[in-house]
């Protein structure tokens, strides 16, 4: 059994983009890791060269802008990614999104075991989203705790709208894509979207939301984020504390954290009453209420 990883990434180095820890994660895992180089302005691709590992399949693309209404050219750039990928599963991670070390052997033989079930198309992944600083992670609703991040290659799967997860287009239903079918992998993405240098953080941050709207829509949601040329953490983002260990590959970029966060811990909030709520009936009840999930549980 072959395993193909795939993933893509832009002006890493300018950004703070973890993408070579992420890379490091990945290729343990992998027969063959496919890296899909957009044009950049900064070293991202002599970075990716520099890893120097046979199994590195790296090709460049140029960004087509016009697709960027609703994130959708990241969902293209994966595609190109994943068609290159030669493999029997393919193992998906973003340029911010690193595994740890100690899930590999959980995620082999959730492969193994899924690969003798047809009715299973992937592996579901549990997600931390680390917000502010690498000690704390994201609680609320707005962070979703699951996505598949691995799956069976010549299934017709395609990356699905903003990138974050995956269908499948059958030739009979080609208009109606359908979630993949899944189980546990036993293992978590360590996500790295929202903590990075304050300076790096704001431009990271216009770059990605222009991908959604246009530049002036953009600035507007940003004006309580802004405090010169750095962004301006929510303190009031729900987040607990991380008592865990984060992946070895990350080590040298949580040794350089320098920046402040000191959230403040409200459950309710001004403008978030619906969120709070459903968090607040989450906290009661252990179950999350209108919870949206790009996949189906097999059996």
């Amino acid at each position: 059994m072959r395993t193909s990883g795939f993933t893509f990434v832009r002006d890493g180095v300018r950004l703070g983009y973890p993408f070579e820890a992420a890379l490091r994660s990945l290729l343990p895992l992998c027969d063959e890791l496919v890296v899909n180089v957009g044009v950049s302005s900064d070293e991202t691709l002599d970075r990716v060269r520099a890893l120097d590992d046979g199994r590195l399949v790296i090709f460049e693309s140029r960004w087509d802008e016009s697709l960027r209404q609703g994130g959708r050219i990241l969902a293209q750039q994966t595609d190109l990614a994943l068609a290159r990928c030669r493999g029997d599963w393919c193992i998906y991670l973003q340029a911010d999104e690193v595994l740890h070390e100690d899930d590999a052997a959980a995620i082999r033989a959730a492969m193994a075991v899924a690969d003798r079930r047809p009715d299973v198309d992937g592996l579901l992944f549990r997600y931390l989203h680390f917000y502010g600083s690498f000690h704390t992670v994201g609680i609320s609703r707005r962070w979703y705790r699951h996505e598949v991040r691995a799956f069976k290659n010549g299934r017709g799967v395609s990356s699905w709208r903003d990138a974050q997860g995956f269908r499948r287009v059958e030739a009979a239903a080609a208009d109606r894509p359908r979630k993949l079918r899944v189980v546990d992998s036993g293992a978590r993405v360590f996500h790295y979207g929202w903590v990075r240098p304050p300076t790096k953080m704001l431009e990271k941050t216009r770059r990605f939301e222009r991908l959604y709207r246009g530049d002036a829509e953009v600035e507007r949601a940003l004006t309580d984020h802004v405090d010169g040329a750095a962004y301006r953490y929510e303190v009031d983002e729900k987040v607990r504390p991380f008592a865990g260990t984060h992946p070895a590959a990350m080590a040298p970029w949580i040794a350089s954290a320098d920046w402040p966060f000191e959230p403040r811990r409200r459950w309710l909030r001004r403008g978030h009453l619906r969120e709070d709520l459903l968090d607040l009936a989450e906290a009661v009840t252990g179950h999350r209420f209108f919870e949206y999930r790009n996949y189906l549980r097999a059996g």
